[in-house]
C-alpha cells in the first residue's frame, strides 16, 4: 500500500503548490520582472477562480473580503486585468501539464482509463427566456477531449478545439502523451478507426471501443455486416460488453465538472476561451484530489 507523501495540509493552496512544482513552472519569466507577484500567485489565483465560478471583478472583491492575500503572503490581491494578461501571455501547453502531473500526487502508475468528447458553451443565457420568447438556442461551444482515469475519477488529459471537428483526431495525440502508465482505453463508436485500434496494440494497450457495422453491401442491404480493417473485426467478434460499461464513469465526471464549475466559458478571446477550459479542469482535478486525501483514501 502507497500513502500520499509529502502533502501535510489538506488545502487547495498547497496541492496547487504540489502541482505547479512537478511541472517546474518558472516562479518568474525574467530575472528583471517585477517581483511583486509571482508565476505561482497568478496561477493559483487563476484555478481558484475557476472552483468558484465568477468573474475576474467579483474574484477580486471575493479574494479581498476573504484575506487571501495574507496565505498567498503579498500586499494586496492583483488587479482583475493583471489576471487577464498572464492567461493571455502563458500557453494553454503549461496548463495542460499541469494537469497531467495531477496523476503524481495519486502515485498512478497503471490506469483503466477512458476517453470522450464534451462541449462547454460560449454563451450563458437564460434558457426560460428564450423559450418564452421562441428563441433559437446557442449552437457554438468549445469541444474539450478528456481522457479520465475509472478508478480514481480525475482526468489524466485534456485538449481543446475552438472548432467542431471529429473526435477521432483528437485520440492518438491524447493518449500517446499518457500511454507510458494506460493499460486500457474505452471510447464510444466515434473512436473506432483502424488507426486508433492499431495504436493501441502497438503500445500494448487493450482498447475497448465498440465499432460501427456497415450492413449495406454493393447488391443492396445484406444480412452479413460488413467492417473493414483487421484490428476492428476483431474488435467486433472479441467485445466485452460489461467491461465497455465501465466507461460511463467519465460521462459522470463530465456531469460533475458542468454542475459544479459551470457549463459556460466567461472568456472570448478563442485561445482563452480554451485556457480557460483546462483550468477548470485543474480545479475539477485537485479538489478531487484534495477530497481523497481528507477521507484517508489509499492507492494501490
Amino acid at each position: 500500500m502507497t500513502v500520499f507523501v509529502g502533502i501535510k495540509v489538506n488545502s487547495f493552496y498547497r496541492l496547487t503548490e504540489r502541482v505547479f512544482n512537478e511541472v517546474r513552472f518558472p516562479r518568474y519569466f525574467s530575472n528583471f520582472s517585477k517581483k511583486m507577484y509571482g508565476n505561482f500567485t497568478h496561477v493559483f489565483l487563476l484555478i481558484y477562480k475557476e472552483k468558484l465560478n465568477v468573474s475576474y471583478r467579483r474574484f477580486v472583491e471575493i479574494c479581498c473580503e476573504n484575506n487571501i492575500q495574507r496565505m498567498l503572503c503579498i500586499k494586496r490581491i492583483p488587479h482583475f486585468t493583471t489576471l487577464q494578461k498572464f492567461l493571455q501571455k502563458v500557453g494553454k501547453q503549461a496548463f495542460r501539464k499541469m494537469v497531467r502531473a495531477c496523476m503524481k500526487l495519486l502515485n498512478i502508475l497503471k490506469s483503466d482509463a477512458s476517453i470522450d468528447a464534451t462541449g462547454f458553451s460560449l454563451r450563458n443565457p437564460s434558457y426560460y427566456y428564450l423559450n418564452r420568447i421562441d428563441g433559437k438556442m446557442p449552437k457554438a461551444s468549445l469541444k474539450t477531449t478528456f481522457v479520465t482515469d475509472n478508478e480514481h475519477k480525475i482526468i489524466l488529459n485534456v485538449d481543446t478545439r475552438a472548432k467542431n471537428q471529429h473526435d477521432n483526431k483528437d485520440f492518438i495525440p491524447l493518449v500517446k502523451e499518457v500511454r507510458d502508465i494506460l493499460y486500457k482505453i474505452k471510447a464510444d463508436k466515434a473512436y473506432d478507426a483502424e488507426i486508433n485500434l492499431k495504436y493501441c496494440r502497438e503500445n500494448k494497450i487493450e482498447a475497448m471501443i465498440p465499432v460501427r457495422e456497415f450492413k449495406q453491401t454493393y447488391q443492396g442491404y445484406g444480412l452479413k455486416a460488413k467492417i473493414g480493417g483487421k484490428c476492428r473485426r476483431e474488435m467486433f467478434y472479441g467485445f466485452d460488453e460489461k467491461e465497455y460499461h465501465k466507461r460511463s464513469v467519465i460521462e459522470s465526471i463530465n456531469s460533475a465538472i458542468k454542475r459544479t464549475l459551470g457549463s459556460y466559458i466567461l472568456a472570448k478571446d478563442p485561445k482563452s476561451q480554451e485556457k480557460q477550459a483546462v483550468l477548470k479542469v485543474l480545479a475539477y482535478n485537485i479538489e478531487i484530489i484534495g477530497r481523497r486525501i481528507k477521507i484517508g483514501l489509499f492507492i494501490n
